[in-house]
This record gives structure tokens, C-alpha cells and sequence, in this order.
């Protein structure tokens, strides 16, 4: 009987430390990034002790200028990660399949972040892909690359065209794109830019 019960508690503890986790929240932080820092110092700490934070265990990926580790650079070679426009960029990974399955772009304050997450955790159980990008590759910290860099054009309806110098700018173009005057940014090497809409 002992020799059983030794048997099914090796058997269980084997099968606990090999299925591994679900999902990973991958934190790509921006080595000069102050959002990335701020995510750090206000939200990590609570993160990982919550419920949240033990089923989806956080990684912090650093980034430096246009460096990424060497994994990350593969996965965004090969569209396993789609494009990185700024950090902070949290991607939601599935380790099995080494890929990410959804993502939020850019931090401004805990409780948005934490209630972000959960939206997206939702849309992943709903078969959504939250945060999608379409292409792949990686560009400098922050910057959205030449074609995202100039000024936005008030007649575009697309988003990326809109990229600001200062919050005003960016406020009246989501109005204008009837987005509520919401808008988010993103630490680059040139400072801070501004973009309508939420991040999700």
C-alpha cells in the first residue's frame, strides 16, 4: 500500500512540474522607458502575489534601443510576435506554442492595466487575439518607424498616421476619430508620443 500511494504522489508531483503554465505575461521594458519603470515600481510588487499573477506568471523581457534578446528577435522574425511599436508592450505567450496569443500596448496607470488584462484574458478564452498587429519585425524602443513617425494627417482614419507631439494634438484627433478624446503614448528615443485611442 505504501509503495502505491509513493507511486501516485511521483506520478502527481511529475505531472504537476511538467505541465507548466497556460500563458506568460512577457513585459518588454525599455531600458529608458519611464512607463516601463512606473509598471515596475507600481504595479509589479501587487502582480505577483495576486491570483492573476500566479496563473499568469510575469517575465521581464528587457529592450534596449533596437536590441531584443536573441529568442525575441527570432520569434518577431519568424511572426510568432507581431510588430513592437513602443515600450511597454505586455504580450500574453503561450509557452507550448512559443507564440503570442494577445498583448496590451503601453502602461498609464494600475488599475486601467490590471482591468486591460483582464479584458484581454477574456477575449483570449473567447478565441480573440487581443492587440493584434498586423506584420512583423521589431523597431527602435518607442518608435513606430519611419511611416508612423510623421505628423497625423487630420483626414486619415487610420490610427497609425496619428502620432502626436503633445497630448492636446493627440486628444483632438481622437475626437475627431470618435474615440471620446481617449489617447495613450509611448516612451521613444526622441521622447514622448502621443496616440489616440486606448491601447487595447
Amino acid at each position: 500500500m505504501k509503495k502505491f500511494i509513493f507511486f501516485v504522489s511521483l506520478l502527481l508531483l511529475t505531472s504537476l512540474t511538467h505541465t507548466g503554465f497556460a500563458q506568460e505575461l512577457l513585459v518588454l521594458s525599455g531600458e529608458k522607458s519611464k512607463n516601463s519603470n512606473r509598471w515596475q515600481e507600481e504595479v509589479l510588487p501587487e502582480y505577483e502575489k495576486s491570483a492573476l499573477g500566479k496563473k499568469i506568471p510575469v517575465k521581464i523581457v528587457p529592450v534596449r534601443g533596437k536590441l531584443f534578446p536573441e529568442w525575441i528577435a527570432k520569434a518577431l522574425d519568424e511572426g510568432r510576435v507581431d510588430e513592437i511599436f513602443g515600450t511597454p508592450t505586455f504580450i500574453i505567450w503561450d509557452p507550448k506554442k512559443e507564440k503570442e496569443i494577445g498583448r496590451i500596448e503601453g502602461y498609464t496607470q494600475k488599475n486601467r492595466f490590471f482591468s486591460q488584462l483582464n479584458e484581454a484574458m477574456n477575449l483570449i478564452e473567447q478565441g480573440q487575439h487581443p492587440g493584434k498587429r498586423e506584420g512583423s519585425g521589431h523597431l527602435e524602443e518607442g518608435s513606430g518607424g519611419e511611416t508612423h513617425q510623421k505628423e497625423g494627417s487630420s483626414n486619415s482614419s487610420n490610427i497609425m498616421d496619428h502620432i502626436y507631439k503633445t497630448p492636446e494634438e493627440a486628444k483632438k484627433a481622437s475626437k475627431m476619430l470618435g474615440l471620446g478624446g481617449e489617447t495613450h503614448s509611448h516612451e521613444t528615443a526622441e521622447g514622448t508620443i502621443y496616440m489616440p485611442g486606448s491601447t487595447m
